[in-house]
């Protein structure tokens, strides 16, 4: 793998950013804290810096992301923009990676323990699309925009909204939609391209596209949890609950006739 890297058209100065991005990410993170650190009542200091960190990342990405998608005639070519941006996400996941691990709180829950399997697949998988499969590095970062709407799942989740509040319900089909148009359409387009476009050796081609598949399924999990908790479980509870309500009201009527005649007799 190394050699790979090293005889790919990247400039080895290039390899030099991500550090420098990943303790860009550090210094930005105290001072997300330091300007919002007064809204994280109810939730511990570390996690709102996490949280917010991750929110300011995605906003980035997503639309450096977008707007290369849109700008360029042929978006997957290999050019020094894509791998930038690249570089940039590549510094915030190993920050975000080594933020969770060393100073995340303990024990870890399974959404963290989730997050460090995901951050080690990605970290393995991005420089081989960003500099073996041209600039298909960038179809992967418009993912970022599903990313923000998780990022504001949680974000309302500590502010302790409930499931039934309409900011949820608009935010979860938000979620939906840009999970089935950037995780799914996008995914299937790099599998594509990660088959007929690959400059890698047969095994690490093999590896990624395994890897790329094992993250089209963490996607289509995270799809039926959101419509099934989020949405349908909703919707069904609302529905039930406007029976009942229904139901109340209609038997309540005859209660109070007959309470009332009862009382008109015994006064009589």
């Amino acid at each position: 793998m190394a050699a790979y890297f090293l005889n790919s058209n990247m400039d080895p100065r290039e390899y030099m950013v991500i550090p420098l991005w990943c303790l860009m990410f550090t210094l930005l993170s105290r001072v997300m804290d330091y300007l919002f650190g007064g809204l994280r009542e109810g939730t511990t200091p570390w996690e709102w810096r996490n949280l917010m960190t991750s929110s300011l990342h995605s906003v980035i990405s997503a639309t450096l992301a977008c707007i290369c998608m849109c700008m360029f005639d042929d978006p997957f070519a290999d050019r020094l923009e894509t791998r930038t941006i690249c570089c940039m996400s590549l510094g915030y996941l190993v920050h975000d990676l080594l933020d969770v691990v060393f100073r995340g709180d303990r024990p870890l829950t399974n959404t963290y323990k989730w997050v460090i399997v995901h951050h080690l697949v990605v970290l393995y998988v991005m420089p081989l699309i960003a500099y073996g499969y041209g600039g298909l590095g960038v179809a992967c970062l418009t993912m970022e925009t599903n990313s923000l709407g998780i990022h504001i799942r949680s974000f309302l989740k500590l502010k302790g909204f409930k499931r039934e509040h309409i900011a949820n319900i608009v935010n979860n089909i938000v979620l939906l939609l840009t999970c089935l148009c950037f995780r799914f359409i996008f995914s299937v387009i790099i599998l594509r391209d990660a088959i007929t476009r690959t400059r890698l050796p047969p095994y690490l081609s093999y590896a990624t596209v395994f890897l790329l598949i094992f993250m089209f399924g963490l996607g289509v999990r995270f799809f039926y949890v959101v419509l099934k908790k989020d949405l349908l479980n909703v919707f069904r509870q609302k529905t039930l609950k406007a029976k009942t309500s229904s139901g109340k009201t209609n038997g309540s009527v005859p209660l109070v006739n007959n309470n009332s005649n009862t009382n008109h007799y015994k006064i009589h």
